[in-house]
Order: C-alpha cells, then structure tokens, then sequence
C-alpha cells in the first residue's frame, strides 16, 4: 500500500515539475527579454542608475533560466541528465547557476539601496545614487562572483551513486549552512526587504522635497518596481531556504519510501518557486 502510494507522489512530483518547468522558462525567457527591451529603449531609464540594476538583474536571470532548466527539464523527459556523463558540464553548470543567482541578489539588494538614496530627503545621501557607481558596482560585483563561483570547478564531481555534486565534506557543510542559506537567502532578503521598504517610506513624504516632476515620478515608479520585486523575492525563496533547513535536520529512514516520496514533491514545488522569483519578473512590471 506504502509503495503504491509513494509511486504516486513520485508521478505527480514527476509532472509538476516537468510542465511547471517548461512554463517557468518560456514566460520567464519571453518576460526577461521585454523587461530588456522596455529598460534600454525607453529614454527616461537609459540613464537612470536604479534601471541599469534592473538590467543587470534581467539579464543575468535569462541566464540563469537557459542554464538550469532546459537541462532540468531533458532530465525528466528523456532521463537525459548530461551533469552525469560530463565532467566539464558538470562543473560549468554548478558555476554559472550559482554564480548568476548570486548577481541577481546583489543587484536586488542594489537597486533598493539605490532607491532609498535617490529618494532620500537628505541631499548628501541623494548625491551618492549615481550611474557611476551604479556601473562600478554591478561590474565589481560579477566579477567577485565569477572568482567566487569558480570554487564551484573546483569542488563538484560526479560519482556514480548520488551524481554531479560536492563530495568534499568540509565544503558541502559550507555550501548548505552559509553559501545556501545565507548568500543566496537571508542576507539578501534582509538587505533587499529593509531598504525597499525605508525607499517606500521615502517615497511616501517625496511630494515635499524640491524635485522636478518627472523625476518625482520616476522615483515612485522604480520604487514600487524594486518593492514588488522584493516582496515577490521573500514569498518565491524562503520556501527553499526553510525546506533546506529543514532537510538539513531531518534524518530520513531509506525504508520510508513515502516520506521520501513527500520530500521530493515539497523539493520540487520549493525549486520551481525559486525558479519563479526571475521568471515572472515583467509580468509583475506590466
């Protein structure tokens, strides 16, 4: 009755990912290009610095879409997972997903530190909200990530057993308590939630600063932009950071195949969530 049961979940595990996956990446391909078309062709955000962050975010999201689940989904189509047969693909995989996720955070994190200094009442802080910086900090940070991801070559390997992952112990600890959980989950949501929302409050005495109306406008637009975004962020990642926790202090009995079964449907549901959070990012826009 148990295997039965866990046969099914397994399937509709199975299912959802499949078809949920392949939504993700056609409407979060086709958004991400309309979010670079409306950013680079529409002159009021050429030269604003808040949508060069939202540019960086788009593209580096298309990336990491193209990267991690077309390959995803040929896994559970065709049983084709080439992270198994491939070394080098193996390795560049893990590298530029993680990699990618951790540019679109920081520009995340960017873009509300950027609105909350352009629309702050104080002068001083509103000069430092520049598209100077704005370049020298997506640039910095692609590259410190690109040095940071190539631990990833270093470190993922394929055995037999279990696959393309970390078999080094130390690093596996480090990967699951501080890069999992914290890079890519509660430092960026903190840094991302507290400044979008100290921007909305900004924005909400904006009308008494001395601004020209344009960019009176402009600054509530992205601010809703980059708040939306955020709030969308925390309700699309903490799924997998809470389900991740969770594995990580859970032993399961290897006889337990419904549980097992659950497990991986929760997973499943908790990753395509993740995958959400740059898919759908025009469609919160429009």
């Amino acid at each position: 009755m148990s295997s039965s049961i866990a046969t099914t979940i397994l399937f509709v595990s199975k299912e959802f990912a499949l078809y949920g996956y392949f939504i993700i990446l056609i409407s979060g391909v086709i958004g991400n290009i309309g979010n670079i078309l409306v950013f680079t062709c529409y002159k009021i955000f050429r030269r604003n610095q808040c949508a060069f962050y939202l540019i960086a975010e788009t593209i580096t999201d298309c990336c990491l879409l193209l990267v991690a689940l077309p390959f995803r989904i040929s896994e559970l189509a065709f049983a084709l997972d080439l992270t198994r047969t491939s070394l080098i693909w193996c390795k560049l995989k893990a590298m530029i997903s993680y990699t990618s996720t951790l540019i679109t955070f920081s520009a995340i994190c960017f873009a509300a530190i950027d609105q909350y200094l352009s629309t702050n009442y104080h002068p001083w802080l509103r000069q430092l909200s520049t598209v100077k910086l704005a370049h020298r900090l997506v640039y910095s940070s692609i590259i410190i990530w690109i040095v940071y991801g190539s631990m990833f070559l270093i470190f993922f390997e394929i055995q037999p057993t279990a696959g393309c992952t970390i078999y080094n112990v130390d690093f596996a600890r480090y990967f699951s308590f501080f890069h999992y959980i914290m890079l890519t989950g509660m430092i960026p949501i903190s840094v991302s939630s507290i400044f979008s929302l100290l921007a909305y409050l900004n924005v909400r005495r904006i009308v008494q600063m001395r601004m020209i109306v344009v960019r009176r406008k402009l600054d509530k637009q992205l601010t809703a932009m980059v708040l939306t975004k955020v709030v969308f962020l925390v309700c699309t990642i903490l799924p997998s950071i809470i389900f991740r926790i969770y594995i990580l202090n859970v032993t399961v009995d290897p006889n337990d195949t419904v549980r097992i079964a659950i497990h991986q449907l929760v997973s499943n549901i908790a990753y395509a969530l993740f995958y959400i959070n740059p898919a759908v990012v025009y469609f919160l826009f429009v």
